[in-house]
């Protein structure tokens, strides 16, 4: 099982894993986290919400890492309200 509690990378992975969800049909699988990026597009492929169909799946992988680092900047600068 995946550290998160004292491994931020991880936790930022797990993160991304979570926010596919958004924009899949499926989340990502936590396994995932440690994928070549080949495999990892090839299962965004087969699983790409509706509306995105269209899209090729480093576009919506683009779209799952900008969620992510939006949800990670604003983790960080309310780390302080959020550990209340």
């Amino acid at each position: 099982m995946y550290d998160y509690q004292n491994d931020p990378e991880r936790l930022y992975e797990l993160l991304f894993v979570r926010m596919s969800g958004n924009f899949l049909c499926n989340t990502l699988p936590v396994e995932s986290i440690d994928w070549e990026q080949e495999q990892e597009l090839e299962w965004i492929e087969e699983n790409k919400w509706e509306p995105l169909e269209c899209f090729p799946a480093e576009d919506v992988w683009e779209l799952i890492l900008s969620a992510t680092n939006v949800s990670w900047q604003f983790m960080e600068r309310n780390a302080y309200a959020l550990n209340k």
